[in-house]
């Protein structure tokens, strides 16, 4: 059996119709309909998660993760390296004694196969590429320095309202990204197009391997927020302001109501791009005669903050609904468990376990993921009771309806209750004692041992 395994940044759940067809969360303006058909074909055809976390955030640690099947959080101590800007806890290479899943598939005579436009990932000094015998950067992404040529005079300005400030070191992330983008020529050219473009490629030249593993890496939808007019139209075709692709610049109280609908809009379109040319890859899948015979795997590492809490990007304070939950589809080639809405909790490294067990091959050494379809059966194990999630100096568990955060370094606990508050408005740790108190012993259970 082949793999296709396909990681989307940043992809809030809520901006995949399947998961809520009602229309987008945003508690400061109307719903967005989301436009994601792919995505809605592939959950029909296979199992829709509801409650993946990846158990380390955001990008690097994510990704080491799911690489390899090892938890990454309760974070440890480690070396810097040359080449990284980005000292989070966790954001470090892939350790040289742990075993990636594409190392281990190598072994089991599986061709594996890397594309990718996370740029983090390809930096100097990261190792993510380790196993592939085959990988391919699409250059581009956010502050990706790979085009130096200066920029019009009043080329930056189109992408600022009025009276912006560029003292602020993110405006120099726009800067490079609109320098990487400059020599476009059409949709093809955008970061997402070109990256499952070649893995359209790659997959038209490799098919007639036994075994093969593809690993795509799309960096879409993540910011900047930039996408051919007709995707934008579909959300926000009125608008003649700036074109706001990277609100990271701004509070939210800075932007007035209608240029935060314009942002969130281009965000929404952004998801309907990568939507589309995941359409055009699964689309080549069947094309090849490859769709009896390859696992599909969907999901992302984490949503994106658009707004909510004041801010844009992804800070470590906005954990919970807008930041956490992210789409996870796995297509079986055999349509087992096709149609299958699953509300267990469980992680990326599980994914990741689970994967392997369905090819078939021998357990990876030294994972810590558990081997999670049989549960769709009623075997096996069962799913998760509760989720516990590092994100810097933010610690969350998750059980249910219920969120325990807790601020490593001021130590400050809150609880909230999702289904009464889903924008995390109203701290109830004082009226349900003896929630928190569970959590709280259950986050500090997997931070000192992990689970």
């Amino acid at each position: 059996m082949n793999c296709l395994w396909i990681t989307v940044d940043s992809f809030r759940q809520d901006h995949v119709n399947c998961y809520r067809p009602e229309g987008t969360v945003d508690a400061t303006g109307p719903s967005l309909k989301m436009h994601t058909p792919s995505l809605d074909k592939l959950a029909a055809e296979g199992v829709r998660f509801n409650r993946l976390r990846s158990e380390a955030l955001p990008t690097v640690p994510c990704r080491r993760g799911s690489y390899t099947g090892r938890r990454v959080f309760p974070f440890v101590e480690e070396p810097t390296h040359k080449g990284m800007y980005i000292h989070a806890p966790g954001w470090r290479p892939i350790p040289q004694d742990d075993v990636t899943v594409a190392e281990h598939l190598s072994e089991q005579g599986y061709v594996c196969g890397l594309v990718a436009d996370v740029y983090h990932l390809m930096k100097p000094s990261q190792n993510f590429h380790r196993g592939f015998q085959s990988f391919q950067w699409e250059r581009g992404q956010e502050y990706d320095q790979w085009q130096s040529q200066p920029l019009p005079d009043g080329y930056l300005q189109r992408y600022l309202r009025p009276g912006t400030e560029l003292s602020d070191a993110r405006s120099r992330v726009l800067t490079q990204y609109l320098k990487n983008q400059m020599f476009r020529c059409g949709e093809e050219d955008y970061q997402s197009p070109r990256t499952f473009g070649r893995a359209i490629e790659w997959l038209e030249r490799n098919h007639a391997h036994e075994n093969f593993f593809l690993c795509i890496e799309s960096f879409d939808p993540h910011e900047p927020f930039e996408t051919p007019q007709r995707y934008l139209d579909l959300y926000d075709p009125d608008w003649d302001g700036p074109e706001l692709i990277y609100a990271n610049l701004y509070t939210r109280g800075e932007l007035t109501d209608r240029e935060h609908f314009n942002v969130r809009a281009r965000y929404a379109a952004l998801c309907t791009l990568v939507d589309h040319w995941v359409g055009k890859l699964l689309d080549t899948v069947d094309r090849l005669g490859l769709r009896d015979n390859t696992l599909v795997v969907l999901t992302s590492d984490h949503g994106k903050t658009l707004g909510e809490f004041g801010a844009y990007g992804m800070p470590q304070s906005s954990t919970g609904p807008c930041l956490n939950p992210v789409p996870c589809l796995v297509r079986h080639p055999g349509g087992e468990h096709a149609g299958t809405v699953c509300d267990g909790w469980l992680y990326n490294t599980d994914l990741a376990c689970t994967m392997l067990s369905l090819l078939g091959v021998e357990p990876k050494p030294r994972t810590a993921g558990r081997e999670l379809w049989s549960a769709l059966s009623g075997k096996g194990d069962g799913f998760r009771e509760f989720a516990v999630v590092g994100h810097v100096e933010r610690v969350s568990c998750w059980q249910g309806d219920w969120l325990y955060l807790l601020n490593t370094n001021s130590k400050h606990a809150a609880l909230y209750n999702l289904a009464e508050d889903l924008h995390r408005e109203h701290d109830v740790a004082d009226r349900y004692p003896s929630v928190r108190d569970d959590l709280k012993e259950k986050l500090e259970r997997v931070a000192e041992a992990g689970d």
